[in-house]
Formats: structure tokens, sequence, C-alpha cells
């Protein structure tokens, strides 16, 4: 009786569970009910990123006396319909618990990107995550999110969501409608919700998101470890919105450091904005809607910067790697000339009246023939492997405990005939395909119909990856970001003398541009690694042409947060022809690569 009751108890348990939480809990299954031991999966945010990963919690309470285990198998896809084709990604994680312990695991789980563009006004996409799971139990549950290129992706603590959730989403689906042109998918939700307590520790699982909105009490009960997670998020480019019912706190209360004082606040690539409120936390919702439809200053939108800017043909990037005309001449006359072989000639000549058994060889020989014929003239014309150009941008930051180098790099390449397709991606990062301008030769365009398919796994050594990133006879871009610890910078080698200045890279800087005090500007050319160098005064001319011919290679996008960052005081741009890059993938021969790096003179440290 007792078994029986604690049964139905964990039963129980599991359905108000799944009613409660149905956006965020996959499930919770008891597996072994006289100890009570079950598995339950959670995604931390209840709407999917735009890109990016989604962060997934697996707990096993194992009160058993032998090990558990569940494999979980994820297929993500994204698409905007109406023919346009979708992404999918698959992925797979094992979660194991020891005998007679309660173990959590926390997987980023990648997810399609949200790059797709119907065509429509009104872009509407959705996106989906689906689970497989086996092992000491089984199950399976999709999570989807409705959302347009329009949009940004956001976050939202449970504290703001709960009061406003109503009116916050009505006023979302209103305002697409003004964007729009009259319409709207109509389930739009404003944000995902999250539980500032239950934050992954891992700057890679806010990396899809534009924005975030929270209280300062919410920032308080954050761990420390998802707080610097997301500090690095929002230096990164996410927007951080912290609302506040209390007069005295200021982001300085709370500890973050901004760059000036306005409201919002830069800070790195991106913004702090704190906003008071009433203690019952009630929002104006179509004025925190229309502050997030705001993309300066305010959430820039991922998907519909992936989705427009790189298509373009101002794409620096693009122009540079240039265009290559397909020779179809030579295939035509093979085929024609193959006509010729398997018609009349093999019917009159090779098997002529009396003799048609011989069909049978010589039909196939001619083929064979002609096959091989083709794939000579396709090796001939495009070569084995490939040739690409990236750019990366990396900024230096040194302070609060920061000291990382924030890297942004996109590359494309053009390929001939590949031979597999698979890498491995060693440094923390974030990979997305880039869509581009319809050709002969591009595979993923904003609206082109075909599907996508890829796969990254991570493994011990990194993230592990295949799949459709690379294609034979293709053209490809990918955007890949990372945020890597580093003890590279520029420092002051004289309080006195601004232009006296020391390298501390690992390699050498080919231009250095700063803005300095008192609205003069510097140069310096052909810096060696760890050696001082003394810049000489330059026009803000110059420096301003230095910049936009710099970031001409970038998307559109970065090009204007790098001005942004350049129109701070004691800041600095400088460029570097031999820096390493994020690698990819080895079979396409990367040429012409290009480092644009930013930051701030920092003070001489001590030994």
């Amino acid at each position: 009786m007792n078994h029986l009751f604690r049964s139905l108890l964990y039963g129980c348990l599991s359905l108000c569970s799944g009613i409660l939480l149905a956006q965020e809990t996959y499930f919770r299954k008891v597996y072994e009910p006289k100890s009570g031991s079950y598995v339950e999966v959670v995604s931390l945010f209840s709407k999917l990123p735009s890109s990016g990963y989604a962060p997934v919690r697996v707990t096993i309470a194992n009160r058993t006396d032998v090990p558990a285990s569940v494999s979980l198998m994820f297929q993500a896809e994204a698409g905007s319909g109406y023919g346009s084709g979708s992404l999918r990604t698959k992925s797979s994680f094992v979660a194991s618990s020891p005998a007679g312990t309660v173990t959590s695991s926390d997987f980023l789980v990648p997810v399609a990107a949200m790059v797709k563009d119907s065509g429509y006004s009104y872009n509407h996409n959705s996106q989906t995550l689906e689970l497989s799971m086996v092992g000491v139990t089984s199950g399976s549950y999709v999570q989807s999110s409705s959302s347009t290129l329009k949009l940004p992706s956001l976050l939202i603590s449970e504290a703001l969501n709960t009061p406003n959730a109503s009116s916050l989403d009505s006023e979302t689906n209103s305002a697409i409608i003004g964007s729009t042109g009259g319409y709207s998918p109509g389930n739009l939700v404003f944000g995902g919700k999250f539980n500032p307590t239950q934050m992954p520790e891992d700057w890679r699982a806010y990396i899809g998101y534009d924005g975030m909105l929270l209280t300062d009490l919410d920032w308080g009960n954050l761990p420390p470890g998802a707080r610097s997670a997301i500090l690095q998020w929002n230096r990164n480019g996410g927007f951080l919105r912290i609302f506040s019912s209390n007069a005295s706190t200021t982001l300085a209360t709370l500890s973050i450091t901004t760059e000036g004082n306005a409201n919002p606040a830069p800070r790195g690539k991106g913004y702090v904005q704190l906003n008071r409120i009433a203690p019952a936390l009630s929002l104006d919702a179509k004025t925190v809607v229309n502050d997030s439809l705001k993309v300066k200053p305010g959430p820039a939108r991922q998907a519909e910067m992936m989705s427009s800017e790189y298509s373009a043909s101002s794409w620096g990037l693009q122009n540079q790697l240039g265009t290559k005309t397909f020779h179809f001449v030579m295939f035509i006359l093979v085929l024609i000339a193959f006509g010729i072989l398997v018609g009349p000639i093999n019917l009159f000549v090779f098997a002529k009246s009396g003799m048609r058994h011989k069909l049978f060889i010589t039909t196939p020989l001619i083929a064979l023939g002609a096959s091989g014929v083709m794939i000579l003239l396709i090796f001939l014309q495009d070569g084995l492997g490939g040739r690409g150009i990236r750019v990366q941008w990396i900024e230096l930051v040194r302070e609060d405990g920061d000291n990382n180098a924030y890297i942004h790099q996109e590359q494309i390449s053009r390929s001939g005939v590949l031979v597999g397709n698979r890498f491995l991606l060693t440094d923390p990062s974030a990979l997305s395909p880039i869509p581009l301008a319809t050709s002969q030769w591009t595979r993923l365009n904003p609206s082109s119909s075909n599907d996508q398919s890829y796969e990254m796994n991570f493994t011990d050594k990194g993230l592990q990856v295949s799949g459709d990133w690379f294609q034979s006879r293709s053209e490809q871009a990918q955007m890949i970001q990372a945020i890597i610890p580093t003890r590279a910078r520029i420092e002051s080698s004289d309080a006195t003398n601004e232009a006296a200045l020391l390298s501390n890279f690992e390699y050498d800087i080919a231009e250095f541009y700063l803005r300095g005090k008192g609205g003069k500007f510097w140069k310096a050319q052909q810096i060696a690694s760890g050696k001082n160098f003394l810049a000489s005064e330059c026009s803000q001319a110059e420096f301003e042409k230095f910049v936009n011919d710099r970031v001409s290679l970038l998307g559109k996008t970065q090009q204007d947060k790098i001005k942004q960052l350049s129109e701070r005081e004691g800041c600095y741009i400088a460029s570097a022809s031999k820096a390493p890059m994020l690698e990819t993938y080895s079979a396409i021969k990367w040429s012409d690569d290009t480092t644009i790096i930013t930051g701030r003179v920092q003070k001489t440290e001590a030994p």
C-alpha cells in the first residue's frame, strides 16, 4: 500500500510539474517507484534563441544501488515556411549519476539559426527543439517558438514576466502588425522567461539572445558564475535592462561598470540600462515593447542582421573573394558526345544488326566512360578542397577581472570537390551559418528552398562539427564568436606621455591608431611583438580613414559597433596580418586573413 501511495504521489507531482512549467519542463519521470528515483529534463529558458545554444538541465535523482544514465538526442529546426526550406541541427548528450546520488548536468544544445526569410513582409519564423531520450527511462518532447525577424530575441525574469506577460505579449503582436504592414502571427511571445536562481554559468548559453530584462533583486539572486557569464554576454553585444524600485540603486551599487554616464550606458559592444519601477513591478507595456524594438541603442536583432546583411552585394568579404564563372560548355560537349556514342554509334557500329546483345556491354561501358570524363572535368575546373578568406575582430578587455579577448570572425569560402566535411572547434565558441546572395554556387540564402542539415557534438577535445557547413562545389560562409582568456594588451610605458607605449601581443602589429586625450590622435606602424614604441601624432581624418578602411570587410552591424568604440577617448584600433584565427575546416586554403584589434591602453602591470 505504501509503495502504491508513493507511486501515485510521484505521478501527481510529475503531472503538476508538467502543467505548471509546461514551457520549460520537458518531463519528470520516475523510473524506480520504490526508491523515488527520477529523471527530470528542463529547458532553462522558455523561448528558444535565434541562434547559438539552448541551455538544458538534466537532473537524475538516483536513489538505487546501481549507476543510472540516459542518452539524449536533439534535433533543432528553424524555417520561415512557404517553401523557403529549413535548417536542421542534430546533437546528442549522455547524462549519468552514480548510485545513491542526485546529479544535475547542464548541456548547451545547438539550435538551428533563424536566418531564413520567407520573402513576405511579416518574415514569420518558427523554431522547434525535439528531444528523444533513452536509458533508465525514455521520453520525448518538442519545444517550439514562433517569432519574426523584426522581433529581437529577449529574456525576461519570472518576477517581471508574471504581472506583465499578457500585456507585453499583446503589445508585441500589435507592434509587429504596425511594422509589417498589417500582419502578425498572433502568437508571438515578448520574451522567454527564466528563474534567476537557475541560470547557466556559460556565456554561450546567452549568445543567441539580443536582450535581457530583470530586476535588481533578480540580479542579486544570480549565482556568481551566471552573473559573470551575463556580463560577458553583455560586453559582447547583449542589451541588459535592469529595473529597480529602490531609488538608491545604481549600476555602481550593482557592481556593473560602464563607459560613461548615459542611460543606456555603453559597455563594450553592448549597453546597460537602469530603469525605475513601482514596487508592484508593473511595466508600461507599450513603452517597453517600443524600446525593445529600437536598434540604436537597444537590443540588436541578430536574426534580421544574419538574414539580410550578408546576402546583400555590399558585404566586403564576399566582394574580396570575387566571382567565379561556371564553364558549362565542356559539359554540354561531353553530353552531346555521350548522346552520339550511346545512340547511333552504339546501335549501328558497336552493336549493329545481328549483334544487339552487345548493347548489354557497350552501353554500360559508354556510360561509365562518360561519367569518368565528367568527374575529370569537375576536378580540372574546381580542384580538390577550396579557398577562402577570413576577417576577425578582437576586442580586448582588461578590467573588473575580465581579461578576455572577445572574438568575432566572419569567413567565406568557395569549394571544389571535398572529401569529408568534419572539423573540430577547439575553443569555446558559437558557430552560425551565414546566408549568401542567390547564385549558382550558394546553397544557403534567405529565401532558398534548400534544406540544410548540420551536426554538432561536444567532445573532450572541443565541438565536433559536420554536415552542410562545407559542401562540394559551393560557396558558404560562417560567423564564429568566442571569448578566450588572454594577456595580450597595449600598455602605457610613460605616464607623462600617452604616445609612449608597449605591445604585449604575441604577434606583430601592422598599423595602430589611438584616439588620445584632448582631441589628439596618434599612429604607429610595424610594431614588433613585446617591444616599446613611440606613436606619432596624426589627424582625425587619417584616424577615421583607417577605421573605415579596416572595417569594410565586416558586416554592417559589426562596422557600426567598431566605429562606436573608436569614438571613445582612450580607445585604439589596430590591424595585424599574422594573428591566429579560429580554425574550422582544414581542406579550405585560407588566405588574405585580416585581423582588427580594438581596446583601451592599459597601465603598466607589475611583473
